[in-house]
């Protein structure tokens, strides 16, 4: 397939991002974010991702799309919109059959509220877009970066609620009726 049919017109402006759907010319802003022990420390693997691992991660978020017609956002700068900052998405989780929000960033651009505004603007197409009624976070106790987006995005800890099947996972969730 030419890499342009996966250039979609789909498109989320906020007031300094552009959010994109993924294409197969994504790989190096995935493998800037999975390749990092630092980044990675607290995703399923706790280590980086071998090239292998990094191109079956994209390949999932493309399939996504096309198995759902919704999913994962290339972040990228509004005004300077060929660099790519991260990814933020909304998907099912492998075994609950849930959703849930999914979100990493380039380590030049941490900090600086760039992943709370698109997943912000990743919830708010999702709910407008699909059929969703609960979108969950899911973290590690120790990822309070993490946690902290996650309480921002208005998410409420829930329990008794396995998403992943690893134990010691913090649990969150929103519920569109009160978005």
């Amino acid at each position: 397939m030419p890499k342009n049919e996966w250039r979609s017109q789909l498109l989320i402006t906020t007031a300094r991002l552009h959010l994109r759907q993924p294409t197969p010319d994504d790989a190096d802003v995935l493998s800037d974010i999975l390749s990092c022990p630092e980044q990675t420390r607290y995703l399923p693997n706790e280590a980086p991702y071998t090239n292998a691992q990094q191109q079956q991660y994209l390949n999932n978020r493309l399939q996504h799309w096309l198995e759902h017609g919704f999913g994962t956002f290339i972040i990228c700068l509004k005004d300077a919109p060929d660099t790519k900052l991260g990814f933020s998405g909304v998907e099912f989780t492998p075994k609950s059959g849930f959703v849930d929000i999914r979100y990493g960033i380039t380590k030049p651009f941490e900090g600086q509220g760039f992943v709370t505004e698109a997943a912000k603007a990743t919830i708010d197409w999702t709910f407008a877009n699909t059929d969703q009624k609960r979108i969950f976070g899911v973290s590690m106790p120790e990822n309070l970066s993490s946690i902290a987006v996650i309480k921002k995005l208005g998410m409420a800890e829930v329990h008794g609620v396995d998403l992943y099947g690893f134990a010691g996972l913090k649990n969150y969730c929103l519920d569109k009726s009160v978005y």
